[in-house]
């Protein structure tokens, strides 16, 4: 499932698609920790995924809107966690409240690391805005 695109970015700051700036604060974070999703490489927790969603699908009810926030929280390479995340987003797809993904630490350090996790985000979800707390590259929100 595709959305049309409600947010991008403009000089590291959020706008809606019809060009009013929206400030971007910490409650819009939503942290998603990798070991909640994933316990051995590759076996993800459905049932932590599905209530995931219904708690997003009620923000959509509210009319508000999140990025989630990726927390690395355990030990193992940034391609299995690029890879939980993916699984993650693809389990949200139709979550019109996730405006998109903030980039972590570990991942916007490395150029290749960045470039497959946006690549497999991006994926599906060409419409998701990124985000970051320090600039790491061009038309990321800062927040």
């Amino acid at each position: 499932m595709k959305f049309e695109k409600l947010f991008e970015s403009k000089e590291n700051k959020l706008f809606k698609i019809t060009g009013e700036e929206v400030p971007v604060t910490e409650k819009m974070a939503f942290p998603v920790k990798w070991s909640d999703v994933e316990g051995a490489e590759e076996e993800y927790n459905e049932s932590f995924l599905a209530k995931l969603r219904e708690e997003l699908k009620t923000l959509e009810e509210k009319n508000e809107f999140v990025f989630l926030e990726p927390v690395y929280d355990k030990n193992a390479t940034p391609g299995q966690f690029n890879n939980a995340i993916k699984h993650t987003v693809r389990r949200l797809k139709d979550c019109k409240s996730v405006i998109g993904v903030a980039l972590v630490k570990e991942v916007a350090e490395d150029r290749d690391v960045l470039d497959d996790f946006m690549e497999k985000i991006s994926e599906k979800h060409p419409h998701y805005v990124y985000f970051a707390k320090t600039p790491c590259m061009e038309g990321v929100v800062l927040y």
